[in-house]
Formats: C-alpha cells, structure tokens, sequence
C-alpha cells in the first residue's frame, strides 16, 4: 500500500470531498482523484461512494480511514518525540556507577539532572566496574562513573572527583584514638580486604608496593565483594579495613567507627566518567556530562597541584 495514496484518501474523507482536501494538501483534483482510484486497484475494493461533488466512504473505506487515522496519528507523535529526543527535552537516560560513585555520587547528580530535566527518565545501574565497562561496550549504558582507571582507546575516560581510603576499626580499638599508621602495621591486626580486582583493592596494593610491604596471608580474615560487608565485618569486630571514607561517613560521625590515615599520606584516588568514542551521545547524556564534569573537575584538579 501506497502512503502517499493512503494519505490523499485520508484526507478527501477528513475533508468531505475532493476540493477541500486539494486545498489542504495543495494538490490539483485530477492528482487526488487518481491517486485514490489506483489506491481502490491495489486493494481490489471501492473505498468512496461519489455522488457528484460529495463523497462519502464505503464500508471497505471507513475501514481503512480508521487506520488511517491511527497511523497519522502514529506518525505525528513520532516526528514530535524524535524532535524532543533531538532537543533533549525528553527520553531516556542510561547510567552505570561501580560500587561507591553509584551509591554516594550519582544519586544527588540524578537528582539534580531531573530537577531541570523531569521529562528525561533516568535509569541508573550499579556494579561491579568490570560489569558496567562491558555494559558500556554493548551500548546498553551510555555514560558510566567507575573508581578504577582502564587503559581501553574504546572509551573516553575523563578524570573527575576524588576518594580517599581510610583505615577503620571499632571505636574500642587500641588504634582508635590514633591519627595514623605506618602501612606495615596492617601486618599486626586481623585484616578485611575487598575482592581481588576491585578499584579500592587495587589503589591499597599499589601503596603498599611503592612502600616495600607485602600483606602476610595469615593476618586476611576475610576478602568480601563490597563495602556493606567490609564495614560491618570491622563493625563486628572481626578486625580492620581499608574503605572509602564515603561509605563510612555516618558511623564516622556517630563514633562507631574510628578511622586512621597511612603514614605514606592520604590513599586517594579519582573517580572516571567513561563513555564510548564511537557511540554518538544523545543530548540528555551529554547535558548529564557536563554536570558532571562542571561539579567533579575541581576536586580532581586540586590532587595535580
């Protein structure tokens, strides 16, 4: 079937006749005329009663302008919502965060994002790192914030806020009332570490490489896969950890949990924003990119100086 045909039909019975409709469309009558008789050939059934001037649609024709209508209709929407999906004023937004930029970072920056944006709908998954680099690679998210640097010329990877690891123990702890310790001192307590391959675990092994400390084995109580359960092992008593001050903030402040810094100084580390080089970003991702960037490049700058 013809559209355009179909949309000439569509219009001669919107309009009532073939002169208005030829007025709207601004087409000759002839053309009109013709375009639905070979619309009424291809489908093998008469579609207009025409009565002089007047027309009016048969069964078969009432039939097929109901549809008509709707695909119009289809239409119409379609060309409105592609217009705002171009202008950024609505769609759908597809976000990744690893473990502490998903649950500490990204939820004020949604938040913020749909106050100015609130007909863009966000859609934020959490996990680990590896997880959301494949994700990334599969076009099933667009922008991602991770806590650990990849070397892949796939992504664009944009250095953007800072971290700091921090020593925890319980508030009894003979180390609580303490500022610091030197790294080779977490050979002296019973010790929780993160998995192996997870960002914070890869930044407390470089430190203790740069320093010349190896962890003995027999002091690790226990590897968890997350922050939650690292936190509430050193909660329980079970020994000391090293874990993103973020995750910690609150049973910092409310004296549950002391923390200490490394001798060697602050165990930073940044956050990076990462998304495809080949992958066109829509506008919704891209406005979310600049806020990013335009809430997390001082911090990032002010660990250069």
């Amino acid at each position: 079937m013809d559209m355009r045909r179909l949309e000439v039909f569509y219009h001669v019975v919107e309009e009532g006749g073939f002169t208005r409709a030829a007025t709207v469309m601004n087409l000759t009558q002839p053309t009109l005329s013709a375009a639905v008789r070979q619309l009424e050939d291809d489908l093998g059934t008469q579609l207009l009663n025409r009565l002089g001037r007047e027309v009016s649609p048969t069964s078969a024709g009432r039939l097929l302008h109901g549809y008509a209508r709707r695909i119009f209709a289809l239409r119409k929407k379609a060309i409105a919502e592609l217009t705002s999906l171009r202008t950024g004023d609505q769609g759908e937004l597809l976000l990744g965060g690893s473990t502490i930029p998903g649950t500490y970072i990204l939820p004020r920056l949604v938040a913020d994002f749909s106050r100015q944006h609130a007909q863009i709908r966000v859609s934020l998954q959490l996990a680990a790192t590896a997880t959301i680099v494949n994700d990334l690679r599969q076009q099933r998210l667009e922008l991602a914030l991770i806590g650990g640097e990849i070397n892949d010329r796939a992504f664009e990877v944009i250095p953007c806020f800072s971290d700091e690891l921090v020593v925890i123990v319980p508030f009894d702890h003979q180390w609580s009332t303490g500022a610091s310790i030197a790294e080779q001192e977490l050979n002296n307590v019973p010790l929780l570490l993160r998995e192996r391959g997870s960002a914070s675990r890869k930044v407390l092994e470089a430190r203790l490489e740069s320093r010349g400390v190896s962890l003995d084995p027999e002091n690790m109580v226990a590897e968890v896969g997350g922050n939650e359960a690292l936190k509430q092992g050193v909660l329980a008593g079970l020994g000391a950890a090293v874990i993103s001050r973020m995750a910690v903030a609150g049973e910092l402040q409310r004296g549950e949990l002391a923390e200490l810094q490394l001798a060697g100084g602050p165990l930073q580390r940044r956050f990076y924003l990462l998304h495809a080089r080949r992958v066109k970003l829509s506008v919704a991702a891209e406005r979310f990119k600049s806020l990013v960037l335009s809430r997390g490049r001082t911090a990032v700058d002010s660990l250069d100086k």
